[in-house]
């Protein structure tokens, strides 16, 4: 839920600076839909998309989040063992989710005119800022608490986008994903359902040079983790942490052959199902298994 609104209240803020001046309609125009007109003009909107959004998460939280209900207090929320609340998949979410927001921030901060490596550097500052606002107001709350590890899985995704952009052979070669089949049947909220997740990295051949004037260019290695039964563990038989290394096919790199390099584009940042073969560890029932031998969404009751 926490990053639908999010969503709302950027695009709020991107319209901040001009609302005096001009209807509201001209100035979502003008905010975004139009490039800056000057170094001071695209700076302000940087400054005040990052300030009124700020504002406006800070006021949601206290409103809807209780905020501000205690004293700061640190949250003991762990990393991946089998006695944390999710088995670290929400520290892959968190991870995701910042190297997605860079994206999206950087994105448009290219389209209002910043030079490419500049707005790298400004959207992943943007996007980790953003998240470390929630984790600061977390510490304020009495359902959540500090949680450094979110801190830490926040800067790993700010830091890789950033990489991944100012480096292109990195680029070239090596995505960050998530795989989603959402289960709407087991209800709550569809942007943390992390037992329709699984995060993974993915090698892909076609990043290099002797491979991608052959066949070789169309597939990939992924190195991947999810987990099952940890959220809503009492609909599930058992729980699972699993981790894989998949022999895949590159999609972007299928759909660009056949000229389609813009949709081609969405699965660099998502995996599309089914369209690799992996090979799997459970660390929680200590053993491999086959592939595709167990369901999607685990072992329910």
């Amino acid at each position: 839920m926490r990053s639908l609104l999010l969503s709302l209240l950027i695009s709020l803020a991107l319209v901040a600076e001009e609302l005096p001046q001009e209807s509201f309609g001209d100035s979502v125009y003008n905010s975004i839909m139009k490039p800056a007109q000057s170094e001071e003009e695209l700076m302000n909107r940087v400054l005040y998309t990052n300030l009124a959004g700020a504002a406006l998460v800070t006021v949601w939280g206290v409103a809807f989040w209780d905020y501000f209900s205690t004293s700061p207090r640190m949250g003991d929320e762990g990393w991946f063992q089998h006695d944390t609340k999710y088995g670290g998949a929400d520290k892959m979410g968190h991870m995701y989710s910042t190297y997605l927001w860079s994206l999206g921030f950087s994105s448009l901060y290219e389209y209002w005119g910043m030079e490419t490596e500049r707005s790298a550097l400004y959207g992943s500052l943007s996007a980790w800022s953003f998240q470390f606002l929630m984790e600061l107001g977390d510490s304020f709350s009495e359902s959540q608490g500090f949680s450094y590890e979110d801190v830490v899985a926040n800067t790993v995704g700010a830091l890789f986008y950033y990489a991944r952009e100012k480096y292109p052979d990195l680029k070239n070669k090596v995505d960050l994903r998530l795989e989603y089949l959402p289960d709407f049947q087991s209800g709550g909220d569809v942007f943390t359902m992390y037992n329709s997740m699984k995060y993974l990295f993915a090698l892909k051949f076609s990043g290099f040079e002797s491979m991608e004037d052959n066949l070789l260019k169309y597939g990939e290695l992924q190195l991947g983790y999810y987990t099952r039964g940890y959220q809503h563990y009492e609909d599930y038989i058992q729980k699972e942490r699993n981790i894989y290394v998949g022999v895949g096919v590159n999609v972007s790199e299928i759909l660009a052959s056949w000229g389609w390099v813009k949709t081609g584009k969405i699965f660099n940042y998502y995996q599309l199902p089914y369209t690799y073969v992996p090979f799997s560890y459970d660390f929680d029932s200590e053993s491999y298994f086959k592939p595709y031998s167990r369901p999607y969404h685990g072992y329910k009751r």
